[in-house]
């Protein structure tokens, strides 16, 4: 495995291990959803102008022309996420994760079908058993003494939050495959501007949802910065660097790692309890995660020795 892709895998997990903290952080919070993803791209956004300013690179702002792929990522990015905190306050857990994770695969498509992005049959593996993985581990597959359920149930009261969440699956795909355009763009620039148009994204949203903070404590603003240095800034800038150096349908495949993350979570911090389904999902999503990076390891341990036979036969 190249360098570049080594990059890549590990931002990505970097990225998905800070996403499953966002349920940690957000329940701390007494605010309406879009006012805790305001945090996030507010905090990244800030945070990047002065690491530009400190750097001295303010002027790399200007220097790469903006174009229509760095524009929408952003507004999508801050769209997506705010559609997803309201819907897990108006649908089901199950069913809000089920459709935001629904956007690596469509983002997955897009790729393969306008960027020509290969899909190798360990890709094929990978993302199906991450994906089957997910759906357990959220509870979406139970045993029954009937046998199998699929989980997922629709009904009137849900429906502005089952839109929501299909919203936020759409505008995540989106996010995730306008991320593989304008390569030329340095990371903390691309990222900068990521987080600026996701603020916009969000304060058109806060005209319809007029979010109050009057009931947010100390201790909530405490949490709210909290959510977004670790959540903001750094998960999201994790996961531009990841899509920079990764092909779409490699991220899509990690990024399920954040819902191992937030179980192990619920499980020590909140005690929930975990099913044995749910244990199987995790592992799923561990095998699918990791088997892209374990072949190319393999492959490269492969090469190197075929290389060195070959300079032992040619002695």
């Amino acid at each position: 495995m190249d360098k570049t892709k080594t990059i890549g895998f590990i931002a990505a997990f970097g990225a998905a291990t800070l996403m499953g903290l966002v349920g940690l952080f957000a329940r701390q919070i007494n605010a309406q959803g879009d006012v805790i993803a305001f945090s996030r791209m507010f905090c990244g956004a800030v945070l990047f102008f002065f690491i530009l300013l400190g750097l001295g690179r303010i002027k790399d702002l200007k220097r790469y022309r903006l174009s229509p792929a760095m524009i929408f990522s952003g507004l999508f990015m801050g769209a997506c996420l705010s559609a997803y905190i309201a819907a897990t306050q108006m649908t089901s857990i199950a069913n809000a994760v089920f459709f935001i994770y629904v956007g690596p695969i469509i983002s997955t498509l897009l790729a393969i079908i306008f960027l020509k992005e290969p899909f190798k049959p360990i890709t094929m593996f990978a993302i199906s058993i991450v994906f089957i993985g997910m759906m357990l581990i959220v509870g979406l597959v139970k045993i029954t003494p009937e046998g199998l359920s699929f989980g997922m149930t629709f009904a009137a009261e849900t429906f502005v939050g089952d839109m929501l969440a299909l919203t936020s699956g759409i505008g995540f795909g989106l996010f995730l495959f306008l991320g593989r355009f304008r390569q030329d763009v340095p990371g903390d620039v691309r990222s900068f501007w990521n987080f600026f148009f996701a603020l916009i994204a969000i304060c058109m949203l806060f005209i319809f949802s007029k979010p109050s903070i009057a009931q947010m404590t100390p201790t909530d603003w405490y949490w709210w910065i909290g959510i977004g240095v670790v959540c903001g800034f750094g998960a999201l800038s994790l996961c531009t660097i990841a899509t920079k150096n990764l092909l779409a349908v490699e991220f899509a495949t990690i990024s399920y790692w954040e819902c191992v993350v937030a179980s192990i979570i619920g499980i020590l911090i909140f005690n929930e309890p975990l099913s044995a389904m749910q244990m199987m999902g995790g592992l799923l999503i561990i095998v699918g995660g990791t088997s892209e990076m374990a072949v190319g390891g393999l492959q490269k341990v492969k090469q190197k020795y075929r290389v060195k036979m070959a300079a032992k036969a040619a002695v």
